[in-house]
């Protein structure tokens, strides 16, 4: 790890010490010595997972773990054949709270314990607030989550089992940040909201970094191999973010060859700031206007504080961003359940909807990202949570 840079003005700070944003508001992302030499076979001889790949990651000690084990990429014929691409899916939902959020939640309490953080304070729209809660009681650091009353009930009732303090709010995800961000004041709690530190688009980089690793491996290439196309739900942004920061380093690395894929960002119809900002050409987001209600609740977030940050990742892949309907994402997890055997969260059907509808366009091979376990969801898709 070198220094910690603003993605707004590239200001620097040093890596050691703890920080949320840059002077400018900015945020602030890791950045690594990328001109050494790093030898992928001896990465490759560790044990498979997230923390493989630690040159790419901001930690110095033993991680905060909860058994992370590399997560499935899986080939779908049936989807391949419908589509007329090759295509795979990405499936977080063996990770620990059944989530990608474990993948940041992980990395980023690590790094925060390392650098002396005592208690945390977040918000939340759901799962992130069950995995941090989880993994905070693994490491025993109190920590506060805060939801909008309407986040999915079984999200408050993890937290809660986690013995976090959870507290909620009327309105939305933004109304959950303003009360963080006064709880955190108070109390002198670390804020850990999105993009609030360097660190949870770390953890989520992995996700990308085993893909990349396993296309190489299964090609039985001595590199990675990157895909010609990555679609990825858009809530407040951090996998799309993390997906270009994983493919540009590792080219940097020499661990794989170019060109970046294609990022596809896709949000619900009615919540679609950044989709709204991107058909605009807009290099900033404007806030959603109205309180949303998707069942994809992850992707209820009304004002995604970098959301210039997602439209930059987006289009310098030469990418595009999708807003879906409510109807096209339970179509889409049914076709998934039926055709493939893979039960995916809302958030993570939406990457299909957004496959199907931009098929003549894609390039191969396309990388789905399911986000989390849908068995979580069955409830809610039933209508009755």
């Amino acid at each position: 790890m070198q220094s910690l840079i603003c993605a707004r003005c590239s200001s620097e700070y040093p890596a050691d010490e703890l920080h949320n944003r840059c002077e400018c508001g900015g945020t602030l992302l890791v950045g690594y010595d990328l001109t050494g030499s790093v030898d992928l076979a001896g990465v490759r001889q560790r044990p498979g997972g997230m923390w493989r790949y630690r040159e790419l990651l901001p930690i110095v000690g033993e991680p905060v773990s909860l058994g992370e084990s590399e997560t499935p990429l899986l080939f779908l014929p049936r989807i391949s054949e419908r589509l007329g691409v090759e295509t795979y899916l990405k499936d977080e939902a063996p990770l620990p709270s059944g989530t990608f959020k474990a993948r940041g939640a992980a990395v980023a309490l690590t790094r925060l314990l390392e650098l002396g953080v005592e208690s945390v304070v977040m918000p939340s729209a759901g799962n992130a607030g069950g995995a941090w809660s989880l993994y905070a009681a693994r490491a025993g650091v109190p920590i506060s989550v805060t939801m909008a009353r309407t986040a999915p009930a079984m999200n408050q009732t993890e937290t809660r089992l986690a013995g976090a303090e959870l507290i909620l709010v009327d309105g939305s995800i933004a109304d959950a940040g303003a009360k963080a961000k006064e709880i955190a004041a108070a109390t002198g709690a670390y804020l850990a909201s999105t993009f609030n530190e360097p660190y949870r688009v770390e953890g989520k980089k992995t996700a990308w970094l085993e893909v990349f690793d396993a296309s190489g491996r299964a090609a039985g290439s001595d590199k990675m191999s990157l895909p010609g196309s990555i679609i990825t739900s858009v809530g407040g942004g951090v996998a799309a973010v993390a997906a270009a920061k994983a493919a540009t380093e590792v080219t940097a690395l020499g661990w794989a060859d170019g060109p970046v894929p294609q990022i596809i960002g896709v949000q619900a119809a009615d919540c679609a700031p950044v989709v709204s900002a991107f058909e605009a050409g807009d290099d900033e987001t404007k806030p959603w206007p109205e309180i949303p209600g998707t069942i994809a609740a992850g992707l209820r977030v009304p004002a995604p504080s970098e959301g210039y940050l997602v439209l930059r990742s987006v289009r310098s892949s030469d990418g595009t961003m999708v807003a879906v309907t409510e109807d096209e994402i339970r179509s889409a997890i049914a076709t998934l359940a039926s055709l493939e055997g893979l039960l995916v969260c809302p958030e993570g059907a939406t990457a299909l909807v957004a496959a199907e509808r931009l098929a003549a366009s894609l390039r191969p091979p396309v990388v789905l990202y399911n986000t989390g376990a849908g068995i979580k969801y069955l409830e809610m898709l039933a209508g009755r949570a």
